[in-house]
């Protein structure tokens, strides 16, 4: 900053060390289901939404 002259900019956002963790497990639970070529059907969930009980 002091060199090039240029303006502080903080990170928009801080991630603790449990938000990181999380982050990562979503991660490798993605890469698990594209390398074993899961379905969403496969893994219990549904294709339809259902509304009638928000109303």
């Amino acid at each position: 900053m002091v060199t090039k002259k240029i303006k502080y900019q903080p990170p928009r956002q801080y991630l603790f060390l449990d938000q990181k963790r999380k982050l990562g497990l979503v991660n490798r639970i993605k890469k698990q289901i594209d390398k074993f070529e899961l379905k969403p059907e496969d893994l219990g969930f549904t294709n339809t939404l259902d509304i009638s009980n928000l109303i």
